[in-house]
C-alpha cells in the first residue's frame, strides 16, 4: 500500500520567511510622545525593571521589521525541511498543506473568545515564500481555502483512521500527518510525525490520546489563539483533585483527567469543572471555546458539544 506525507506546512512558510528579518521594539511613553528602539521587546523588559521613575503601563509599543536576508535563503531553507521530514517518513510521496484565504471561525460570533485577535503581522517575506510554495511543489501542494490548514490535515487524518477503523488493521492507515501545532496531536488519530522531533519518529495517536489531548486543551485554553480555557477554578474543584493554583496549565489538567478511564469520563470532569467554575453560563461557554480549538473531520463539520459527547467511548 502507498503511504502518504502529509505535511502541515504553515509553520514552515512562517518560520523561513521570518529568519530572514530583524524584530525590533519601537517603545513610545505615551505622556511625552518620546520614542526609542530596542532591539527587542525582551531588552526593553529587561531596561524597565531597572528604572523607578517609570512603570510599563505608560508606554506603547510598536514592532518594526527590517528585512536582513535574501528571499533566495528562505527558499533554500524551505526545500530543506520539506526533504528533512519526508527522508525520515518512510513514505512514498508527500503533500504539503498551507493556507489560503478565509476561516469559518472568524464568522462564530462569541463574547468568551476574541479569536486570534493578539496575532502579529505576516513576515515581510510571506507572499514571496507561498509563491515559492505553488511553483515548487506544484500539483503536491494543497491550498486550504475558507478553513485553516489543520482543518486540511484533520479531515484526511480521520479518512485514514477511517479506513483502518473499517478493516481494523492500522496498517491499512494510509496517511502519515506530519505537523509541529499542538492542535494536530489533540484532534488527529492517525499516524503522527512532529516535525520539530523527527529523532522520536512516526507513532500512532490512538482515540483515547487524541480525546485527552483535546479536553486538556479544553481545560487550558490556547494562548496562542486567543483562547481562554477555565482561567480560575472553583475551590470545590480544587479541594476534588488537590489543587492549589487558582488556573489551569498542563500540571492542573494532569490532576483532573489523568485517572480518567474513557472519553466521556474524561469530557464529565471537564464538564463539572466548567459547571462550577461558570454556574450561570458553562454550557454555552464551553461549546463556544471548544468550538474554536476543534478540527473539522469531515467537509463542512460544524462543531456541537452535545454531537460530540455522544460519540465519545465510555
Amino acid at each position: 500500500m502507498t503511504r502518504l506525507l502529509v505535511i502541515d506546512a504553515d509553520t514552515i512558510l512562517y518560520s523561513s520567511a521570518a529568519q530572514q528579518q530583524t524584530n525590533k521594539c519601537n517603545v513610545i511613553h505615551k505622556a511625552s510622545g518620546r520614542e526609542k528602539l530596542f532591539d527587542s521587546k525582551t531588552l526593553f523588559n529587561d531596561w524597565i525593571k531597572s528604572q523607578d521613575k517609570w512603570n510599563k503601563d505608560e508606554f506603547e509599543f510598536q514592532t518594526v521589521s527590517e528585512l536582513v536576508g535574501e528571499p533566495r535563503f528562505a527558499f533554500q531553507s524551505i526545500k530543506q525541511k520539506v526533504e528533512n521530514i519526508f527522508n525520515v517518513s518512510y513514505c512514498d510521496d508527500y503533500v504539503v498543506c498551507i493556507e489560503g484565504e478565509g476561516n469559518f471561525r472568524k464568522d462564530y460570533q462569541t463574547p468568551y473568545v476574541a479569536y486570534k485577535a493578539q496575532r502579529t503581522e505576516k513576515p515581510l517575506l510571506f507572499n514571496e515564500c507561498r509563491e515559492y510554495f505553488l511553483k515548487k511543489y506544484k500539483d503536491r501542494v494543497i491550498v486550504s481555502v475558507g478553513r485553516e490548514t489543520d482543518d486540511t490535515c484533520n479531515i484526511m487524518a480521520w479518512e485514514s483512521y477511517n479506513r483502518a477503523l473499517k478493516t481494523r488493521d492500522k496498517g491499512q492507515a494510509n496517511y502519515v500527518i506530519s505537523y509541529v501545532d499542538k492542535d494536530i496531536k489533540a484532534n488527529s488519530r492517525a499516524f503522527l510525525l512532529n516535525y520539530n522531533k523527527l529523532e522520536d519518529g512516526i507513532f500512532w495517536n490512538d482515540g483515547l490520546s487524541q480525546t485527552k489531548a483535546f479536553l486538556t486543551q479544553c481545560l487550558i485554553g490556547d494562548s496562542a489563539d486567543n483562547i481562554d480555557g477555565v482561567k480560575i477554578l472553583a475551590d470545590v474543584t480544587k479541594q476534588r483533585y488537590g489543587i492549589t493554583v487558582k488556573g489551569v496549565g498542563p500540571a492542573t489538567a494532569a490532576k483532573i483527567l489523568d485517572d480518567c478511564k474513557t472519553e466521556k469520563e474524561m469530557a464529565d470532569r471537564v464538564v463539572e469543572a466548567y459547571i462550577e467554575a461558570h454556574p450561570e453560563d458553562h454550557c454555552q461557554r464551553l461549546q463556544d471555546i471548544a468550538f474554536f480549538l476543534y478540527l473539522q473531520r469531515y467537509e463542512g463539520e460544524v462543531f456541537d458539544w452535545n454531537t460530540y459527547y455522544e460519540g465519545l467511548t465510555g
